[in-house]
């Protein structure tokens, strides 16, 4: 017998139409991590940054915090850093947290320490 009924039919249609509403599913939820992963990304640069140039600028500080702002990749990015002292009296912490203008949530967090020399 080379026809179907159409339980078989309706079953059949079923099991495509899950199938192609997962596919979009995933599709869509690819996307929307791929735009987080590349602002995260971002926002690391953005930390990054900002050590290396308190860094390049050889200030020495016992404790102090500040902030801005800076364009990268057509966003503004909004930072905020904290100096703070550690157990050596020569080595200072540094934490810079990114947020995207804007929006709420940080979006990179990063330490680093200086030396003094």
């Amino acid at each position: 017998m080379l026809g179907f009924t159409l339980l078989e039919v309706m079953i059949a249609l079923l099991v495509i139409t899950l199938g192609i509403g997962a596919v979009i599913n995933t599709t869509s939820e690819s996307g929307w991590k791929s735009s987080l992963l590349k602002q995260k990304t971002i926002a690391s640069w953005v930390a990054q940054n900002q050590i290396a140039e308190y860094r390049a600028r050889r200030t020495w500080n016992n404790t102090s915090t500040r902030s801005g702002q800076v364009e990268m990749a057509n966003a503004v990015w909004i930072w905020q850093m904290k100096v703070s002292a550690t157990d050596d009296p020569s080595l200072r912490r540094i934490d810079v947290d990114v947020l995207l203008k804007g929006e709420d949530g940080i979006k990179a967090s990063l330490t680093g320490f200086i030396a003094k020399l």
